[in-house]
């Protein structure tokens, strides 16, 4: 979609290590976060020791760069432009075949189990895995199956509908005697639960749902491409997603930025995919909530997902900028936030599309997601405009002030000789 896209806030010139960069030299500190915390909380668990020889090592090597002091030059180019992308999911949960490892359309989007193929298969068969009795008429399961039955009747019932729909409603009350706390819930990335596929159905009363949709952006909005995962969000999808729209060594961004990218990171290192496609081009880094939280506990997202380190070890990740009373100060090269900020906008969508066929929902959600990239690029491109015509009116008035060049005498030479 936006695979070959280009722009100021995507690609940057490759920056050097420079002393100007290094704000804090603990290589745990990130922009945004850090800059007035001068002692980071050391990692806690069985990998501490390591993680504190790593911290001395990174300190020493900050501070040896600060005796070699440059400055900031946008010209100091040794290597290729460096691009970031950002990956995120959103949950959309359009319905396919409930038959295993198929994602075929059902033949019946309301109310249908199957796909064409598996409705004559399967259609007077009883939906019990493994039973392959007749079913009772009007029913979708064999007489020794009946309890199976009308228990996903009643679960799926209207009733049992509107009495979750209350609870989630009210899922801040507390009863008198419920324990009270005052902890926000763990992010969703923040556990393990989605990292695996889930066991085999027990039944195919209904059907299968996919998991979500993944987007990959880039830092400015553009999005670059877009996928449905089945069973679950887990860090092989997510890598064999990547590789897909990155098969070739020059196409690999320099960053991929994923909230969950120390659990990706592990993945590829287990499955040797680190090894032989993704070490020598791209680092894995998590976005700066993520990565406040678990750098206390995970000594591999700690030491190789920093989103923007404060020690000058990248760079790339961050540049100065100016305060209002003309102070330096550092802040995050890209904005990790790309793909949230579009799943807020495509969540307005979710009532439309979780009703949708398989072959409607991916063509909406392209048409959507290529207008929005649209909408971008025509942004840039007036930001573009504005900036040039700032530029030009600046140039004048730099012209003005100089004032106009004489090229003539002051005295009429006639009006000389006549005296």
């Amino acid at each position: 979609m936006g695979i070959q896209h280009e722009c100021n806030e995507c690609y940057q010139p490759y920056k050097a290590p420079i002393a100007d960069l290094i704000h804090n030299d603990d290589p745990a500190s990130v922009a945004g976060l850090d800059e007035n915390n001068s002692v980071i909380p050391a990692l806690t668990g069985d990998d501490a020791a390591d993680s504190a020889q790593h911290t001395a090592e990174e300190r020493q090597k900050a501070q040896q760069a600060r005796t070699q002091r440059t400055h900031d030059d946008d010209m100091n180019v040794d290597y290729g432009p460096v691009k970031m992308v950002v990956v995120d999911g959103i949950v959309m949960d359009p319905t396919h075949c409930a038959y295993d490892n198929c994602t075929e359309e059902l033949q019946n989007a309301r109310g249908g189990a199957f796909c064409t193929e598996h409705e004559i298969a399967y259609g007077t068969k009883c939906r019990i895995r493994t039973c392959y009795n007749e079913r009772v008429a009007r029913t979708l399961a064999c007489a020794g199956h009946q309890g199976a039955w009308k228990k996903y009747k009643q679960d799926h019932s209207h009733a049992a509908y509107s009495g979750v729909r209350r609870l989630l409603q009210r899922i801040e009350e507390n009863l008198p005697w419920q324990q009270r706390t005052t902890q926000p819930a763990a992010r969703a990335h923040d556990n393990h639960e989605d990292d695996d596929d889930p066991p085999p159905r027990a039944h195919f009363f209904g059907s299968s749902k996919f998991y979500c949709v993944e987007t990959v952006c880039a830092p400015c909005g553009v999005v670059i491409a877009w996928t449905k995962f089945n069973k679950s969000e887990s860090p092989t999808h997510i890598l064999n997603f990547l590789q897909s729209i990155f098969p070739t060594r020059e196409s690999r961004p320099s960053y991929v930025c994923i909230d969950k990218a120390c659990r990706v990171l592990r993945t590829a290192i287990a499955n040797g995919t680190w090894r032989t496609v993704w070490r020598d081009t791209t680092q894995f880094i998590v976005d700066a909530y993520h990565y406040h939280n678990h750098r206390l506990t995970d000594f591999l997202c700690r030491k190789w997902c920093n989103p923007a380190p404060l020690n000058g070890s990248a760079p790339n990740l961050v540049r100065i900028a100016y305060d209002k009373n003309e102070r330096p100060y550092l802040q995050r090269a890209y904005n990790t936030q790309a793909c949230e900020q579009l799943n807020a906008w495509l969540g307005g969508f979710e009532s439309i599309l979780k009703r949708m066929k398989i072959g409607n929902f991916d063509w909406f959600l392209h048409a959507m997601l290529f207008y929005h990239t649209q909408q971008v690029i025509a942004k840039q491109r007036n930001q573009e405009k504005v900036e040039q015509i700032q530029q030009d009116e600046e140039e004048e008035d730099e012209e003005e002030e100089e004032g106009p060049v004489r090229h003539w005498h002051t005295v009429d030479e006639n009006n000389e000789d006549d005296d």
